[in-house]
Parts: structure tokens; sequence; C-alpha cells
């Protein structure tokens, strides 16, 4: 639905030009998860996903890093979400190196988390930090931080707790944690989709 709506609600012309960048990302994002779920539901197929995961983590750290460093209005943003870049980067060779690149990298994954809720909350601070007014609710960006703040912040404690949540069922069937992880999906995607209405709605209104 979120890449059908950045789709549906991008303007191909829009500024700033990231946004453009959304519906490309979503569709190898959409292509990713879709193939994930069939490795790990087809009795045929005997590895996990992991792999795959470990893989798109470069894709989906550096898009997500860089639209942060675009969107954080301080003047060592970029410099900010560089030295993230490093220090994932060094974790991401260690993890690969030590238990090889057929198991998740939890900890890198967990440290990205979390970095990703310390931009959420630099960007907040340079809220504050302006002097114009702004319409938060009528704010692309503040959208797009809002779902990623909800998402991470909630995703860096499963992810620490990872083993014993995947060991809790319901029902005896489903984990805890898959249902955790698709209710934050759904918050966090809601949280973009609305974003791009903003982006819509902005477009009307410049052209009006």
């Amino acid at each position: 639905m979120c890449f059908v709506a950045s789709i549906l609600f991008i303007p191909r012309k829009i500024k700033p030009v990231y946004w453009r960048a959304f519906p490309v990302y979503l569709a190898i994002l959409v292509v990713v998860e879709t193939y994930c779920h069939y490795v790990s539901r087809s009795a045929s197929v005997n590895r996990n996903n992991h792999a795959i995961y470990n893989g798109f983590f470069l894709v989906y750290a550096c898009f997500h890093l860089w639209i942060f460093s675009k969107i954080i209005l301080l003047k060592k943003a970029e410099l900010l979400c560089a030295c993230i870049a490093l220090i994932l980067l060094a974790g991401y060779a260690y993890e690969w190196n030590y238990q090889g690149f057929f198991f998740l990298f939890y900890r890198t994954i967990t440290t990205f988390s979390g970095a990703v809720a310390l931009l959420c909350i630099a960007y907040y601070f340079s809220l504050f930090k302006q002097e114009s007014y702004h319409d938060l609710l009528k704010d692309a960006s503040f959208w797009f931080v809002t779902g990623c703040l909800i998402f991470y912040t909630t995703n860096t404690a499963v992810n620490a707790f990872f083993a014993e949540l995947v060991r809790i069922k319901i029902k005896g069937q489903i984990s805890i944690r898959y249902v955790v992880m698709a209710l934050l999906n759904v918050m966090m995607y809601g949280c973009w989709i609305k974003s791009f209405l903003c982006l819509k709605n902005k477009r009307i209104y410049i052209q009006a």
C-alpha cells in the first residue's frame, strides 16, 4: 500500500528531489520482502532468508541515512550520518567475518535501529532551532520521521530480545515478535503514506 501510495501521491517533479527516490526504494523493498516470504514458507527451499536480508541491509541503511542527512536542518547532519554509516559498516564487516553471511546480523541491525532513533531526535531538535513557523501536520518530513521514530525505538527493544520473543507463541503458532513487527510496520508505513499525501497537497497548493 505504501509503494502504491508513493506512485499515486508523490509528484514526479517534486522538489527536493530525494522524495522521488521513495517509489524506487519501496519497489525494491516489496520485491525483497515478497521473495523472503516465499523462501521462508516454501518447503522446497532448504535455506533461510537471512543472507537476503543481510545483503539488502546495505541498501536499506544507505537510503535512510541519505534521507535523514537531507531533512535534518543542522549543519553537521551529513557528518553525523557519515559517522553512523562507518560504525554500521564496521559492525557489518565484523559480523560477516565472525558468524558468516547466512546468519542475520542482529547486532548491526539493532545498532542501526538505535541510530535511526537518535537521528529522529536530532530532526526534532533541528525544528526547535528554526526561527520560521512550520505547520508540522502538513510537513512531509515530520510524518516520515514520526513513522521512523515509532518503528525503530520499539524495534531496538525487539531486536535486543529477538531470540526470546521468537520463542513466545500466541496459541502455539504465531510468535509475538511477528505480531509486534506487523503492527509497527502498519504504523510506520501509515505515517509514510501521510507524508506522501502532504507532498501531493503541497503541490496542489503551489499550483493553485
